[in-house]
């Protein structure tokens, strides 16, 4: 279920990067960007949104969608992953401990550096 979660997470932030980029008409990534190109805190599509350091957080219905990025890959943190989980009306009622997530997502990790999975 984690990598399930974590590519509906990836999709999400991709969705809203392409949202940004048509509305401004900006063929760049918005958080290399931000304080030139895009607003620096906005709405669009129903989605909050503010630019922070390397980053971007964006909220829908109270769901949050924390990350940083370089170049043009997704970074993000156990916590901010873990906020994703804990806001998520679905994701929340699985219970998943931090010590599960961290486990899961290094679990993940492994198989993408054998060449299994990519994001």
């Amino acid at each position: 279920m984690i990598e399930e979660i974590l590519t509906n997470y990836v999709n999400f932030i991709r969705h809203f990067e392409t949202l940004l980029k048509t509305k401004d008409k900006q063929d760049i990534n918005p958080c290399s960007f931000s304080s030139t190109y895009f607003e620096r805190k906005g709405s669009i599509d129903g989605i909050e949104y503010w630019f922070h350091g390397s980053g971007c957080t964006a909220e829908k219905d109270g769901v949050i969608y924390a990350y940083d990025i370089t170049v043009d890959e997704i970074k993000f943190s156990q916590w901010k992953f873990s906020e994703l989980i804990r806001t998520h009306p679905e994701y929340q009622k699985l219970n998943y401990t931090p010590e599960f997530i961290e486990h899961e997502l290094y679990q993940l990790i492994n198989k993408r550096n054998f060449g299994l999975g990519h994001y």
